[in-house]
């Protein structure tokens, strides 16, 4: 979907960046595409961007979505430009009741959710944000949600506004922050994750680069310039937070401020991080203790605060280490922890080779004659049914959008995936080659034994990013609707029917109480009218753990006797221990087989549902 906006920067082109990301949303499976042409789009109120929704700047350069001077509604508290949501659009229609609605849009919408840790797949890629003056409250994105998500390649112009991101979820890349009161403001990750900032800068912040607590914070080349505060954690919160490759320049107060001290949830670690006009590297907060700077320019190989452990059989305490030294000069930034993917010129439309992407056609010919003849190759959303591996060259990219909607997936039963033998890779990279491979999702299906998604052999220069692996609960197909994998009670058995319940012990004052649960067994099992042992192919199942009940068996005297419960209290009824009887398997002599004949028949529960007796003993 293309959004329609004059994107001329005067004209108010709020509601057609928001029909294109609900006409994206209101495709089958509720996710979707959407691209922005370049151009500078003002909008005067917050756009919602529905989960699985990703948006894309398109052009010779980037787009720029604007707010206008002192625009209403931007002036107190928080409001976002950008808000991603954890409800979905087709929710607007009928409106849920959410609990506690973020109050950061504008206006305020109560029927918007939060994410949570199911918010997938959201993404925005090559925009830029720029908030005009008067606008204190203005944060550019709100980007709350959960993984496979991200915000890459951006500029943000806060200048009089609050932050350019506002809550934070799974990655940031290549993201560019100048002015504002802070780049980054930020609480508690949606599911508790981490959040990793990658290849990025900060320069200008009023207060801070980046104010947070318990974002699991983790810094890879990134660095911040002409700042009071590098990093602060706030007033009686911790954080994991680490960084590696982080420079710091002309950082007035210090590098970090601590916060939270001799806290098991505060843990901060720095490693070859360097300083120029940094006086203070770490400053703590309650204690007011510091860690001075090594003179003008000094490098950090490691910093760590926390818990610490100095040996086997000690216990640990709250310590300091610090290991610096002065430099005669700043090094050199180092190359992007990420490499960028080819200019959009240079793709290669996958379709162009013949490849149809409807999840029917074999597309496996197609797709391998434009890997051999390009050296970047683009999918646009689809599917791509494959019957044999697709060999890369040695530098070979390929390009998709969306990992949900781009698959490239592979039948059950394919007969080159059938049988025993090494792996066989639904797409192998060649032997210490620099290949790409990005936004795609890889399905290796049920019953395919030989398959693995990727027989990764490419070098230290590769890269395998935004690719996921379907199969598990949430796998979509082509019409949108989605694959459980699992059977009804979630266990790895291929017939949940055969699944048996286990004996779950409990002390009930003085005594055990000893229940055995049957999930999912058919009342006709313990009428001889058994399914098949797989294994076997003999009547009647074949249950593996009946030394773990024989050994539970021959325990059961040592427990009494640790619990100090008298023998007498553990008998049955008639004064004897429940037996568990045990068969043996008719063609197979050493397999047991364990049949539950001591339950009373008429307590077993119907095909589905869950029955049993209780035996005291």
């Amino acid at each position: 979907m293309t959004v329609r906006g004059r994107g001329d920067g005067r004209t108010d082109d709020t509601a057609a960046i928001q029909a294109a990301i609900d006409s994206a949303a209101s495709a089958k499976g509720g996710e979707g595409i959407v691209f922005l042409p370049a151009g500078r789009y003002r909008i005067s109120r917050t756009i919602f961007v529905w989960p699985g929704v990703r948006v894309f700047g398109t052009g010779k350069t980037r787009p720029v979505i604007t707010l206008g001077a002192a625009t209403p509604g931007f002036q107190t508290g928080v409001a976002n430009m950008l808000f991603f949501t954890g409800s979905r659009a087709d929710t607007r229609a009928a409106p849920p009741k959410v609990p506690v609605p973020p109050p950061t849009s504008v206006p305020f919408d109560a029927t918007i959710a939060d994410a949570n840790s199911g918010t997938f797949y959201s993404a925005l890629s090559n925009v830029d944000f720029e908030i005009g003056d008067g606008n204190p409250a203005a944060t550019a994105v709100r980007f709350h949600l959960a993984q496979h998500a991200y915000l890459s390649h951006v500029d943000f112009h806060i200048g009089s506004g609050l932050a350019g991101i506002y809550q934070v979820g799974n990655v940031g890349q290549d993201l560019r922050f100048f002015g504002g009161r802070y780049g980054i403001l930020s609480e508690k990750t949606s599911p508790a994750w981490q959040y990793t900032l990658l290849d990025s800068s900060f320069e200008g912040q009023r207060d801070a680069a980046i104010r947070e607590h318990e974002a699991g914070l983790t810094l890879v080349n990134t660095s911040i310039r002409n700042v009071p505060v590098g990093i602060e954690i706030d007033r009686g919160y911790g954080d994991w937070l680490w960084g590696r490759d982080v420079r710091f320049e002309n950082v007035s107060d210090a590098a970090v401020v601590i916060s939270n001290e001799d806290n098991v949830y505060t843990q901060i670690g720095f490693q070859d991080a360097t300083a120029s006009a940094v006086p203070i590297f770490a400053r703590f907060r309650d204690s007011g203790k510091t860690v001075a700077g090594q003179g003008a320019r000094y490098r950090i190989k490691a910093f760590t605060y926390g818990l610490t452990l100095p040996g086997l059989g000690a216990t640990g305490k709250y310590e300091t280490r610090v290991d610096a030294a002065t430099i005669p000069t700043m090094p050199k930034r180092i190359p992007p922890a990420i490499r960028s993917l080819p200019p959009v010129a240079q793709w290669f439309d996958v379709r162009s080779a013949g490849a149809k992407g409807d999840d029917a056609t074999d597309d496996t010919a197609a797709i391998q004659r434009a890997i051999d003849t390009h050296r970047v190759v683009f999918f646009p959303t689809g599917f791509y049914r494959v019957s044999g591996t697709l060999q890369l060259r040695p530098d070979t990219v390929l390009i998709g959008l969306h990992p949900d909607m781009t698959q490239i997936v592979l039948a059950d039963d394919t007969p080159a995936f059938r049988g025993i033998g090494p792996a066989k890779g639904l797409i192998e990279s060649a032997k210490g080659g620099t290949a790409i491979v990005s936004g795609i999702g890889l399905t290796t299906g049920g019953i395919n034994p030989r398959a693995t998604a990727l027989l990764w052999k490419a070098g230290a220069d590769s890269l395998v990013d935004d690719v996921r692996f379907h199969g598990g609960h949430g796998t979509s197909r082509a019409d949108g609707s989605r694959i459980d994998p699992y059977n009804a009670d979630h266990t790895g058995d291929a017939d949940p029917a055969q699944a048996l319940g286990r004996a779950i012990c409990e002390p009930l004052g003085n005594r055990w109480r000893r229940r055995h649960v049957q999930q999912s067994v058919d009342a006709q099992h313990l009428r001889r009218r058994r399914p098949p042992c797989l294994e076997h192919q003999h009547a009647g199942p074949c249950v593996r753990d009946v030394r773990r009940a024989s050994r539970a068996r021959r325990d059961r005297p040592r427990r009494r006797q640790e619990l100090g419960v008298p023998r007498t209290a553990n008998r049955g009824r008639g004064g004897r221990e429940p037996q568990l009887a045990v068969s043996r398997c008719p063609q197979f002599e050493q397999h047991p087989v364990r049949e539950l004949s001591r339950l009373s028949r008429d307590a077993v529960a119907p095909t589905g549902a869950i029955g049993g007796t209780d035996l005291q003993f």
